[in-house]
């Protein structure tokens, strides 16, 4: 399971951007930054994609016999849900992330339009 997103790190990449002397230096920052974000986002993203299907299952059929829907029910309550819940935590972890990353790039291009003829490539 994925670590939560660091926060932290964003905020100490928004200072780096921002503490930028040369538009080099500030590609150099957004050059060493975004492939490690761009690869825990894709991972967040893979690991939502694998829990999607099983997340139907957290609903139980009403149009079954009683036992069948007991035994559903419990496999749910007592399997499912417990393995899934902190899984589910990965959708708000890739908003957050999408939000920081527009918040980065956003600090990037203020950055560079510090600079005469600087022209920054942020990968997408």
């Amino acid at each position: 399971m994925a670590s939560p997103i660091n926060v932290a790190y964003f905020t100490a990449l928004t200072d780096q951007v921002n503490a930028a002397t040369s538009c080099a230096q500030l590609q150099a920052a957004v050059n060493s930054a975004f492939p490690a974000i761009l690869a825990a986002q894709a991972a967040a993203t893979a690991q939502l994609a694998l829990i999607t299907p099983m997340l139907a299952l957290l609903t139980a059929p009403a149009s079954n016999p009683g036992a069948i829907v007991t035994w559903i029910t419990s496999l749910i309550e007592n399997y499912l849900t417990p393995q899934l819940v902190p899984a589910v935590t990965l959708a708000s972890q890739l908003t957050e992330t999408i939000a920081a990353i527009a918040s980065l790039t956003s600090a990037i291009e203020s950055a560079a339009a510090k600079f005469e003829s600087c022209s920054i490539t942020i990968p997408s």
